[in-house]
């Protein structure tokens, strides 16, 4: 098994290949947008717990031009800041087998065993019954759900059509930072994604090839940014999808249907793009949101799951 810390160069190079070549025949991503941009932070040379970046590859088969074997399957162990819980996903190529995914995720916790232990924390897109059985063997217990919704564009037209005094706008670089950092962060508090944004979490996310502030829409209230609907346009899919990326409202301004206003007039601008497919994902526990976007005509296309288990701390 290759073991690179921080992957760069040709490392890195062969790993978003393999990626995308599994995101390709899978249609789905196989890694999470959080532990994509991990990878390119470690490439960067800015990784997580003290540069703490794990790649992991199997490769099988015979060798390529380069004297390697193709690489078969893939995981990631990162750590989101100094102080969070370790976070392991695997990509596995189509027919590589259930081996290699259960050798993965040994040597990941055995990764985390001897950089000190701690919480780690798998994710699995569109989870079955054997992603359950194999978390369940390797010690871990699921901890939560996020739906990924989908819908038809445009929405059946009805709903708010404004808030009373509120005015829809796009996002300023520059000028919003700070307060749509605040807002995001009461929003979201105790989030394990989400909240405690910070401002490099916001400048990774601007840079990003698919960042348009005119799509990021902001509610302003009497003065001060009351919600928000930040969308996404996934022009690499066929046919491309418009996603609301994040949506909120200030604990404070809850009620008076501005979850619903924000929700449509996301999807009403993504259609107006032209996009004829929308989603987003809501945590299952999310009773009142799933509620609001089963209201919309929203209905799940895929769960992903989050397993959770505690590792020792390897014997010197």
């Amino acid at each position: 098994m290759d073991v690179v810390t921080a992957p760069r160069g040709a490392d890195r190079a062969a790993i978003e290949a393999f990626l995308d070549a599994v995101a390709a025949a899978t249609g789905r991503p196989p890694l999470t947008e959080a532990r994509r941009n991990a990878l390119a932070r470690a490439g960067a040379g800015a990784a997580g717990r003290g540069g703490r970046l794990v790649g992991l590859g199997v490769r099988a088969g015979a060798p390529g031009p380069d004297g390697r074997s193709p690489m078969v399957g893939y995981a990631q162990v990162d750590v989101a800041g100094d102080a969070g819980p370790w976070a392991v996903e695997l990509a596995v190529a189509p027919g590589a087998g259930p081996a290699v995914a259960d050798a993965l995720l040994d040597r990941a916790v055995a990764e985390v065993a001897a950089a000190g232990g701690g919480t780690l924390r798998l994710w699995v897109s569109a989870a079955t019954a054997v992603d359950d059985a194999r978390a369940v063997a390797h010690g871990f217990v699921p901890e939560r759900d996020l739906l990924q919704m989908r819908c038809a564009l445009p929405l059946p037209p009805g709903g708010p059509e404004a808030v009373a005094g509120g005015i829809l706008r796009p996002f300023r670089p520059g000028r919003d930072e700070t307060a749509w950092l605040a807002l995001n962060n009461r929003a979201f508090a105790g989030h394990p994604e989400q909240g405690h944004w910070d401002a490099a979490t916001l400048a990774d996310r601007q840079r990003a090839p698919w960042f348009d502030p005119d799509g990021f829409l902001l509610l302003e209230e009497d003065g001060r940014l009351t919600g928000w609907c930040w969308t996404k346009i996934h022009a690499e899919t066929s046919p491309p999808v418009g996603e609301i990326y994040v949506i909120g409202v200030d604990p404070e301004a809850q009620g008076g249907g501005r979850g619903r206003y924000l929700t449509r007039a996301g999807f009403a601008w993504l259609s107006g793009r032209g996009l004829r497919r929308g989603m987003l994902y809501v945590d299952a526990a999310n009773s009142s949101a799933v509620a609001l976007y089963r209201s919309l005509g929203m209905t799940v296309d895929h769960v992903d799951r989050a397993y959770l288990t505690e590792v020792a701390e390897a014997a010197a």
